[in-house]
């Protein structure tokens, strides 16, 4: 493994603000999580939002046709797709639609296929706003903070083909790719993460989740127990996704307990997930 010194290391805000061809800032979702935040916020001005990209339009009605979503029946516009899921479940929706967008291409740096980066992504999702549903954590914050979790390994990535890096490994839960990045950088894909998710203009507590999602004790008190979330969803993410490395330790007790679910009531929050994760992942396939 190549280690670089420390005073030729770039920082976060500097390695994202490098990359040329990272994906472009998913301004609809941003605008779309303050018009679902608003308690005067409308059907129709959602769809306009959501209609600003047409590709993403599109996904978010064939989305909506699943069975999750509406029974298989057919949307005839995006104003119907809306009505038909509401508008927590529009958020979910386009959520999941523009991280689908983002992951376009494989990571050859991690040796990630792009449909195993966007499963991971889901999983980490599912499991997080499963657990938020538990606790008084906001659950678009969580289902945010899931599914953004590994942006910082695209980051990553593409500094590592340009600088023609041998592949990152990955350690398993909870550390995943952190030592063979931080050797290298000085920091891992969570940092990265929140960097590019801070220019992009996430909200504060996704940013601190996906910052600190490797070591939820260093969080502010504030943002301490979604980051506990995001912590605890990975291993149900790495369980479901990663079936290459051996069963994950459990979380430590007291990150469980912070993100909300007792060791006595983990088997069935797990079994709630591991449901949830296989019908999403049904329909979410999208060509």
């Amino acid at each position: 493994m190549t280690i670089s010194l420390p005073f030729l290391r770039p920082t976060p805000h500097a390695l994202v603000r490098r990359i040329r061809d990272l994906p472009p800032a998913p301004k609809v979702l941003h605008k779309l999580q303050q018009l679902v935040s608003s308690p005067t916020a409308t059907i129709r001005q959602i769809a306009e939002v959501v209609q600003l990209e047409p590709g993403l339009a599109a996904r978010v009605v064939k989305m909506a046709q699943g069975t999750r979503f509406g029974r298989g029946v057919p949307s005839a516009s995006i104003a119907e797709a809306i009505q038909r899921v509401g508008l927590a479940g529009v958020h979910e929706l386009v959520t999941y639609a523009v991280a689908a967008q983002l992951v376009g291409r494989p990571l050859r740096g991690y040796g990630l296929e792009a449909q195993a980066l966007w499963s991971r992504a889901v999983a980490c999702a599912i499991a997080a706003s499963s657990l938020a549903e538990r606790s008084d954590v906001d659950r678009g914050d969580a289902y945010t903070a899931g599914l953004m979790h590994g942006i910082g390994l695209l980051v990553i990535d593409r500094h590592a083909t340009q600088k023609e890096q041998p592949r990152l490994e990955s350690v398993g839960y909870p550390w995943d790719f952190a030592p063979a990045e931080r050797a290298w950088l000085g920091f891992s894909h969570a940092e990265a993460g929140a960097a590019l998710l801070e220019l992009w203009g996430f909200s504060a507590p996704v940013i601190a989740a996906v910052r600190y999602q490797l070591e939820p004790e260093e969080a502010d008190a504030g943002d301490r127990k979604l980051s506990m979330v995001v912590a605890t969803a990975r291993w149900a993410r790495s369980l479901f996704c990663v079936p290459e490395e051996k069963i994950p330790e459990l979380p430590a007790a007291h990150w469980l307990e912070e993100a909300g679910v007792q060791i006595g009531d983990f088997g069935e929050w797990l079994g709630t997930v591991r449901r949830r994760y296989q019908i999403t992942c049904g329909e979410l396939r999208l060509g």
